[in-house]
């Protein structure tokens, strides 16, 4: 190889010197024929020392590099073709070549999650389990003496309005009070009505009046529960349910028999992030509970007022969330749909990671398409994957159903096309 590749340059010098009065355009034609002689003989050398593969990766190398500009057009008229933008085109921060940055609005909030929220200020808390409620089985005893003759003993059950009916008493009311108030209001009465003196009273409850509610949806185990009066509320029925499941919603709906009416209560908080809408979606009056009626737990529990209950025969359904996934597409390794956490935040590069991770090294541009609710046309939002590693407002928050694609761009082409060639020329099929 250096004798056939020596004899070049001599010889070229040699014909300068011998004729010097030669035209420049003749001596470079005659040199270029001795340059493409001294090739072909290089070529007839290599062959003939066996060095044929290497002539063969050299002719493929060649072909591919002559390719080169039709793959390059192939595959950069649709970026250029996609080039502009429309009225819906967004980007997740203020580029520096101008733009228009995604509005806040159009943002997501991160989502509230019911399970992390202190269910417990939404319990009725309407007294303890000692109080005397309506439905409840009582033994009343009422003693003038020692001697037998002088005691009674009465089995009552609370009336619908509260009040019980005794022998020689007559009607006493005794909803709402403890047995040891019962006692005393029991004995003032038979004291004014001149029938004792001074009685010794004893009130036992024999039998508590429970609730029966049903309860459905996104709880842990559904069924119909038996809760007491006192604490017949939604946080009683959830707990009784076995809390709240995994994919349990914001939402819940209470159908009560009817209506009650109630003690004078402070109005219910509005519905998280609507000022206008009630938090008990039914009309009623100031005093009455509704027969049924829609809560939303996050925003009760924060603002801590209003007591929700449940009547005997009433029904909670707790809301199902079942989110559509969102899908990952373009260059990712794993190209595919993908669940949305429920009661979890979901960014960009948590969903790069879930297709795992980017399959081209340059691949950097990324669209999220979203469908915004009330528009026809969905919102085209451009990021970028470095950006995102670097700033939480370009690793924007992800909602249920949108599209992530990582889009070709001119590095992403370059960089297919090196690969290209590098297994044309290290492979053994030969790809043209």
């Amino acid at each position: 190889m250096r004798q056939v590749r020596a004899g070049f340059l001599p010889e070229f010098r040699a014909d300068q010197d011998a004729a010097p009065g030669r035209s420049t355009h003749s001596a470079v034609m005659q040199t270029s024929m001795r340059s493409l002689t001294h090739q072909a003989g290089f070529r007839k050398g290599l062959r003939n020392t066996g060095d044929s593969g290497v002539l063969r990766a050299l002719h493929r190398l060649r072909r591919h590099l002559l390719l080169l500009p039709v793959w390059a057009a192939a595959l950069l008229l649709p970026l250029l073709a996609s080039g502009c933008q429309e009225a819906n085109h967004y980007y997740a921060e203020s580029p520096w070549y101008g733009g228009r940055k995604l509005p806040e609005n159009l943002r997501l909030r991160r989502q509230s999650n019911p399970q992390e929220v202190d269910l417990s200020r939404l319990a009725g808390g309407t007294g303890s389990s000692q109080q005397i409620g309506v439905g409840d089985y009582l033994e009343v005893q009422i003693a003038a003496g020692l001697h037998e003759n002088d005691q009674s003993t009465t089995a009552v059950r609370v009336q619908e309005d509260g009040a019980i009916t005794l022998p020689d008493i007559g009607s006493v009311q005794v909803v709402g009070l403890e047995p040891q108030a019962a006692e005393a209001m029991i004995q003032t009465e038979a004291v004014r009505q001149d029938l004792y003196r001074n009685p010794t009273v004893t009130v036992f409850v024999k039998q508590q009046k429970k609730n029966r509610v049903r309860v459905l949806g996104a709880v842990k185990s559904e069924g119909t529960y038996e809760l007491s009066p006192n604490s017949s509320d939604v946080v009683s029925a959830i707990a009784a349910a076995g809390g709240l499941a995994i994919n349990a919603g914001q939402k819940v709906e209470v159908r009560n028999p009817g209506a009650t009416l109630m003690p004078s209560e402070p109005t219910p908080p509005p519905i998280a992030g609507n000022s206008n809408g009630p938090l008990i979606q039914a009309s009623s009056s100031k005093n009455m509970r509704p027969a049924s009626y829609t809560i939303d737990l996050v925003s009760a529990a924060r603002s801590g007022e209003g007591q929700y209950l449940v009547e005997d025969g009433g029904i909670v359904m707790v809301e199902k969330r079942d989110p559509p996934p969102i899908f990952v597409q373009g260059l990712v390794r794993n190209a595919n749909q993908y669940e949305y956490p429920i009661g979890k935040e979901l960014r960009l590069l948590d969903a790069i990671s879930l297709a795992g991770g980017m399959s081209n090294q340059m691949a950097d541009k990324i669209f999220i398409v979203r469908q915004v609710e009330g528009q026809t046309e969905p919102v085209l939002i451009q990021s970028s994957w470095r950006r995102a590693k670097r700033s939480s407002e370009a690793n924007i928050r992800l909602g249920p159903g949108d599209v992530v694609s990582v889009e070709q761009t001119p590095g992403t082409v370059f960089m297919d096309v090196l690969n290209i060639i590098r297994f044309g020329v290290t492979g053994s099929t030969t790809l043209f």
